[in-house]
């Protein structure tokens, strides 16, 4: 009789509902979309408080400017040529002109409450589209309800061509010259000598006849139109 030896059976090992289990990865699909989402809503609403804001600068900044038109109630100021007096005109041999002229200006502020600061500018008088000489008004600063006289001194040396020389020499004559000054002139409002605001820049041009244009001598303006025109 025959002995086998004994061999165990292998059992397969049962899990054990104890041991630690990896946790499960979170499937991320669709996060990418509501990070977005999240984002658009958060710049939406910043955008709309920026819109808000502004309008709301908008209106107290027309409120005001409507608050100061009604108590204030600005007046355009007026200029006037009032003499020219010509220091030298002296026609040269190589087709050039010197030229050396004083304008006298009267600025005239009506406002009561409102200040003109005028600063740096141009000036300058041409004849036939060609420029004779320039200079400046003296930068200064104009009171409320003021009547001020400037003193401008226009000097120049350019271009005269022999056929220019024949046409003054024709106008001369005849007693009827014509000139256009030039005005480029910044102003800062001052409001009660307190408040300045923003500059504006006034282009004025006056045709002006005159019937002579002799050194030592001051001509007769025979007539003058003003045209303005203002940038912001």
């Amino acid at each position: 009789m025959t002995s086998e030896a004994y061999v165990p059976k292998r059992y397969e090992s049962l899990e054990n509902p104890f041991a630690h289990k990896p946790p499960r990865k979170r499937s991320r699909r669709g996060s990418g979309f509501c990070g977005c989402l999240r984002c658009c809503c958060c710049c939406f609403s910043f955008c709309r408080c920026c819109i808000c804001t502004i309008f709301i600068i908008i209106i107290l900044l027309v409120g005001i400017g409507l608050a100061l038109f009604y108590f204030i109630k600005p007046k355009v100021p007026s200029y006037d040529i009032e003499h020219i007096n010509v220091k030298s005109f002296d026609i040269r041999k190589e087709s050039k002109v010197y030229t050396d002229v004083v304008i006298v200006v009267k600025a005239d502020n009506p406002n009561e409450e409102i200040g003109l600061d005028y600063l740096e500018n141009e000036v300058g008088i041409m004849y036939v589209g060609s420029q004779l000489s320039s200079g400046q008004i003296p930068p200064f600063l104009q009171p409320g309800k003021n009547t001020t006289t400037v003193t401008v001194e226009l000097k120049g040396e350019n271009e005269f061509s022999v056929e220019m020389q024949n046409h003054f020499m024709e106008d001369q004559e005849k007693g009827n010259i014509p000139l256009l000054i030039t005005v480029k002139l910044p102003i800062r409002i001052v409001i009660n000598d307190l408040i300045h605001l923003r500059k504006v820049v006034v282009n004025l041009n006056c045709s002006v006849v005159i019937d002579k244009l002799e050194v030592n001598k001051s001509p007769k303006i025979l007539d003058k139109v003003f045209s303005y025109g203002i940038e912001f």
